[in-house]
């Protein structure tokens, strides 16, 4: 329970520090706008991202052992990447693949270009990415080295909780609704993460004895 107070107040002062330190579009001229809209442009927008419904991730993501967020980075890099536009006319450096086997450090900048996108779009955006990143390698650690089982399971839903909150605010930025029903090639893909998960698991074990 101790435990439990402890990670409840690391997450209120997150958020505390997100509310103090948030960009709005509530600019007092027509100049800072532009310029904020131009510092956005600067970094990098992306007018493609891959939809999925916010529960339907969260779900696969909890049946596949979590590894369901990979196939979920992959998507997104791919489609940013066909979409993806900054005013020195750079693309993105790497490609999906490289940049999934990356994936926890590529987490962080693919949080900042969905909250730079959904920003300049006027939509809210998602926490930054030292909180949503933070959460979800924390999440990660505490599900493979906490003991308690009340604990684990709290990290495990932060590990796959946040690639599905910034799903969350990308579905506001279509038009029409995401269909929650999940795709075949989504199941086959939270199948295979269950299967590699488990043999993870099965080898740890192995090797422990």
């Amino acid at each position: 329970m101790e435990r439990i107070i402890q990670m409840l107040g690391i997450l209120a002062v997150l958020y505390a520090a997100y509310a103090l330190s948030l960009k709005k579009w509530t600019y007092v001229t027509e100049a800072r706008r532009q310029q904020r809209r131009r510092e956005l442009k600067e970094k990098g927008l992306s007018n493609m991202f891959y939809f999925i419904g916010a529960r339907t991730l969260f779900l696969l993501n909890a049946a596949s052992g979590g590894l369901f967020s990979f196939y979920w980075i992959y998507r997104q890099w791919q489609a940013a990447g066909r979409g993806f536009k900054r005013l020195d006319g750079k693309p993105l450096k790497g490609g999906p693949l490289v940049r999934t086997l990356g994936g926890l450090i590529t987490f962080f900048p693919l949080n900042a270009l969905i909250a730079r996108t959904c920003e300049y779009m006027h939509k809210k955006a998602p926490l930054p990415p030292w909180v949503w990143g933070t959460l979800w390698l924390g999440g990660l650690a505490g599900a493979v080295f906490v003991t308690r089982w009340p604990e684990r399971l709290i990290c495990y839903a932060f590990f796959c909780g946040a690639p599905a909150a910034l799903q969350n605010r990308l579905n506001a930025l279509p038009k029409d609704p995401v269909p929650a029903k999940p795709k075949p090639a989504e199941i086959i893909a939270a199948a295979g993460g269950l299967i590699l998960t488990l043999g993870i698991i099965t080898a740890w074990r192995v090797l422990a004895h």
